[in-house]
């Protein structure tokens, strides 16, 4: 930015010469400045016609006053004046305009304007020079009493004027800002900067006063300061005072308490900081579920989820660690990264390591975070040191559960702060459940792709199981005739109840804590289907556990279980994890089975083969008709006589066919 020219004028100017002066004019679509460059001709008139073209020649060449259109294009006078008061406070502005009024103005004043004309009072260039001639003198003159006061009331924090050898040369505090002072004003005037500040951070405010005299413009630096308040933070912005004060060079150093701003601008900062992480950890959980229907196994699942953590930068340390079930201390199934031999070390503390995170994410089905290694309970002193050692900030240990089964943890160990913030944890939670039905569905797919299964049976006697009871007390039997997974991880439970009397069963059901929602869906002669919606069953706990349920049946008071898990699954690990939630279980049988191959054809034909001829012309011919695309492309009376046959009769046939196919594809 230019030098304007502060400290060449050590006396008072003649007020009615402006010889040498330099007047730079910015307008657009008028000819005043070359009618005013003619008629004053002892001026240097520099013309610009656009205020970014206004503050580029200021950066280049020093004016001593600038005459503006308020019409500019793409901005307006009252924006440059604006710009031009944040680096050149002091400098003569007179603001020209044929519109606005007295708004205008008001705004112009506010901005600092030196005078403000309206385009139509100018008349022969007198006006305009006497405002320019008028602006240029009250800047370069003004002492005594009407500068301090100028001052004062131009800025409203603490101002100083200080001299090149850091002499305070004058005080001016405005209302209420005495307490904003280092020392009292009385202390101040006449001592220098070494006398109240320590010799390191006066050093460095006399390097700011005599940066300042040199670039001859607006300076600014930031720094703390002890005041009658406690610790504040100022900015200052300094600017060369232009009259010599007993011969010195001098600068007005303006302090603004920013304290308030600064704690703005930190917080701001921190959240941006926080989202750009939380931002980066979506991007990572988005590729993890994209790659994770690739994954074929539990052992796969895991892995990828630690190896793509890692690689985000955000975690130098992930692992997956085992179910409570089956744990003695940390026992990491999959890991990724490393912490000079952190993880080794706490394996190494074996049981002694106690209820660390990841065994209370387990047992609670909850994050357990850690966002400060120096301020946390939940490792015991060893482990903390031994973080703190390899440099360890933060940890997270996240639940793998699918339902009401937690199949281990994912913890997470950063040498960062700040990446565990609310929004992160609810994201890396949801990440654990993603992993969590990833492990569910690949068991359930290995299930079905297998050529082989082991077949579990198991028995029980536990109170809780309401259908166990209904068949004690009624003398009947209970089985399952499907499921449907609900909302919220709920199943809806189809059970078949032979020989009992649904009034006594809807007696006994609706006492039940576990059934939230039931409905009598058929009756027979030999009995009725019941829906029922249940917060918790041995059926749901075995599927939550890893296998597929192919029958359960309650009789004489003991509900008897058959189901089958991937041959090569750890039943001990199953068996226990549903023995863990219903103690009085057993298991009585386990027996591989194998499962015959059937070719697409194979299938095609014994569909075929469920359906009468009627029934499959019904079905071909609606098809194709478009009776099932939306919207229709026949309706059931078109369909029915494209065949000859009556509406009713057609739905009969397209029921029948319909339920034979569902029947091949659900119950088989």
């Amino acid at each position: 930015m230019a030098n304007l020219r502060y400290g060449e004028y050590t006396e008072m100017p003649d007020e009615t010469m402006l010889n040498n002066q330099t007047v730079l004019f910015v307008e657009h679509e008028t000819d005043i400045a070359r009618t005013f460059a003619r008629a004053c001709d002892d001026l240097t008139v520099h013309i610009e016609s656009s205020a970014s073209e206004c503050l580029v020649h200021l950066e280049q060449r020093a004016v001593d006053c600038i005459v503006s259109n308020y019409d500019l294009p793409e901005s307006d006078g009252l924006s440059l004046l604006e710009s031009v008061r944040d680096d050149y406070p002091n400098l003569p502005f007179v603001l020209l305009t044929g519109s606005g009024g007295e708004h205008v103005a008001s705004e112009a004043i506010s901005a600092g304007v030196s005078d403000y004309l309206p385009e139509t009072t100018v008349d022969g260039m007198d006006d305009l020079r006497t405002s320019v001639e008028n602006a240029i003198n009250n800047h370069l003159g003004g002492r005594g009493e009407s500068r301090i006061e100028a001052l004062t009331t131009a800025f409203p924090d603490v101002a100083f004027l200080l001299d090149d050898r850091g002499y305070y040369c004058e005080l001016l505090v405005g209302p209420n800002t005495e307490n904003l002072a280092a020392s009292s004003p009385a202390n101040l005037v006449g001592r220098r900067l070494h006398d109240v500040f320590p010799e390191d951070e006066a050093d460095r405010f006399l390097a700011h006063i005599h940066r300042t005299i040199d670039t001859g413009r607006v300076e600014t630096m930031e720094y703390p300061l002890e005041v009658e308040r406690g610790e504040r933070w100022f900015e200052a912005r300094t600017t060369p005072l232009g009259t010599k004060i007993d011969g010195r060079e001098a600068v007005v150093w303006v302090a603004r308490d920013i304290t308030d701003r600064r704690g703005r601008e930190h917080k701001l900062t921190r959240q941006h900081e926080e989202l750009e992480t939380l931002n980066q950890i979506h991007r990572v959980i988005q590729e993890v579920i994209h790659e994770l229907v690739h994954a074929a196994t539990r052992d796969d699942i895991e892995q990828l989820v630690c190896e793509r953590l890692v690689d985000s930068g955000l975690y130098e340390l992930a692992w997956t660690d085992e179910s409570e079930v089956s744990r003695e201390g940390v026992t990491p199934r999959t890991r990724a990264g490393g912490i000079d031999g952190y993880l080794d070390t706490l394996i190494d503390f074996g049981t002694a390591i106690g209820d660390d995170p990841a065994d209370m994410a387990m047992r609670t089905d909850e994050l357990q975070v850690i966002r400060d290694v120096r301020d946390t309970d939940k490792l015991p002193p060893a482990v903390c040191q031994e973080a703190l050692d390899c440099g360890v900030e933060s940890g997270i240990s996240i639940p793998i559960s699918y339902g009401n089964t937690v199949y281990g943890t994912l913890s997470l160990v950063s040498t960062q702060s700040g990446v565990l913030g609310k929004r992160a944890q609810a994201a890396l939670e949801t990440l654990g459940d993603t992993i969590g039905f990833a492990i569910n569905a690949a068991k359930n797919k290995k299930i079905l792709l297998s050529d082989s299964a082991v077949e579990l049976e198991l028995q029980v006697n536990d109170p809780r199981e309401v259908f166990l009871i209904v068949s004690r007390e009624l003398d009947c039997r209970c089985y399952l005739h499907g499921l449907v997974p609900a909302s919220d991880g709920r199943l809806l439970h189809y059970v078949r109840i032979d020989g009992a009397s649904p009034k006594r069963v809807k007696e006994m059901v609706s006492d039940a804590e576990q059934i939230e929602e039931y409905r009598l869906i058929e009756n027979d002669d030999a009995g009725f289907v019941l829906e029922t919606i249940m917060s918790e069953s041995t059926v749901k706990k075995l599927i939550e556990a890893g296998a597929a349920v192919q029958s359960a049946t309650a009789d004489s008071g003991e509900v008897t279980l058959v189901a089958e898990v991937p041959h090569d699954t750890d039943v001990r690990q199953v068996v226990d994890t549903f023995q863990s939630a219903y103690p009085n279980s057993r298991l009585v049988g386990k027996r591989t089975v194998g499962r015959g191959t059937q070719t697409a054809r194979e299938f095609r034909q014994s569909l075929t083969e469920r359906l009468t001829d009627r029934q499959e012309t019904a079905l071909r011919t609606a098809y194709f008709a478009g009776y099932y695309d939306w919207p229709r492309g026949s309706t059931a009376e078109e369909v029915a006589g494209s065949l000859d046959i009556t509406s009713p009769t057609l739905h009969y046939h397209l029921r029948k066919a319909q339920n034979e196919l569902l029947s091949a594809f659900i119950d088989g």
